[in-house]
């Protein structure tokens, strides 16, 4: 079985050199003036036990991620397994680390090879996940937004600023053109029927025809409420990640839920970012949220936002390594 590993590109090679240099980038302006000894002293104040709960409950996170999309997969395999459902996702996940976005092609393959799902078929059921995740970080950003002040706070202080935020301003913006352009383009695909001659704007078309398709599937699937409810869940673990994270800082014992919920959409953003696994972005946009919006010290703001990725990362690389493990040595035992 071919993981896709094995087939890279020159074009593969330069996206992957081109998205660890902005990584790096990110990084090097997320550290940039930093006292290591404060940095060093503020890993020593944290109280790891609930750093610890908050790797629990990533894990945890993940388990309801594999059942969530074995749901899916039973609608085009019956016989599906949430174990291999769980060795896809957190295979997939060690992939992100390699490559962005290769986690998605990695965890279909999985599948694919242990239950003869075809390609296809596993990359559309990750699209049905991803258009409903995208909606729920929607909603949330947009609750944030209108319903507390922190976010708009965090989006006018970059804005109106000039501390240095060209990066942060840069990705903001790229991030709303996206959404936006993403929401008219598919209002226009659902309200009335395009044909494009244009052979990009077809390539375009059709995506957004699969997400208009993955929307309709969740309502069409036999258990579309126990697939809500899930995606309910994860979320939920989220912000339970978020609040056991914050727990951890004495410094930031002041911070409510609200808060976390705060920190938890802006480190999505983090997340989504096309580098590998988050590294730079999420440091970067989350710890100058902590220091626009609440005030907080640029060392105190980046060991925050360290250990908050960090601790989610190494997870994903442990458990990703296990499952890729035990994926290799069942794959051995059938050959």
């Amino acid at each position: 079985m071919k993981l896709h590993f094995n087939k890279i590109s020159f074009k593969e090679v330069i996206k992957y050199i081109l998205f660890l240099g902005i990584a790096c980038t990110l990084l090097y302006f997320s550290f940039k003036g930093i006292k290591w000894e404060d940095f060093y002293n503020g890993l020593k104040d944290c109280t790891w036990e609930w750093i610890v709960l908050s790797m629990i409950i990533g894990l945890l996170g993940f388990v309801i991620r594999a059942i969530r999309w074995n749901l899916l997969l039973k609608e085009i395999k019956p016989n599906c397994s949430t174990s291999s459902a769980y060795q896809g996702v957190t295979i997939g996940n060690l992939a992100n680390f390699v490559i962005p976005r290769m986690g998605e092609i990695v965890r279909c393959s999985v599948v694919s090879h242990k239950h003869k799902i075809s390609l296809e078929g596993g990359i559309g059921s990750v699209i049905v996940e991803r258009i409903l995740d995208l909606i729920c970080l929607f909603i949330l950003a947009i609750f944030i937004f209108f319903f507390n002040n922190k976010f708009s706070t965090f989006i006018k202080e970059i804005f109106n600023s000039n501390n240095g935020n060209g990066w942060l301003k840069i990705i903001l913006v790229l991030i709303a053109i996206s959404m936006l352009l993403f929401i008219v383009i598919f209002l226009i695909i659902i309200t009335k029927k395009y044909e494009p001659k244009n052979r990009f704007l077809k390539k375009i078309l059709s995506i957004f025809l699969r997400f208009k398709e993955g929307i309709t599937t969740i309502f069409r699937m036999k258990r579309k409420w126990s697939f809500l409810i899930l995606t309910i869940s994860l979320w939920g673990s989220f912000l339970a990640t978020s609040i056991f994270t914050l727990k951890g800082f004495n410094t930031l014992s002041e911070l409510n839920i609200v808060d976390a919920l705060f920190l938890m959409i802006i480190g999505s953003f983090g997340w989504v970012i096309p580098v590998q696994g988050g590294i730079g972005a999420y440091h970067f946009i989350v710890s100058s949220a902590l220091i626009q919006v609440y005030g907080a010290e640029q060392s105190q703001a980046i060991v925050f936002a360290t250990i908050s990725h960090e601790s989610q990362a190494l997870i994903m690389i442990i458990s990703g390594i296990f499952s890729f493990f035990i994926f290799s040595l069942n794959k051995n035992s059938n050959e």
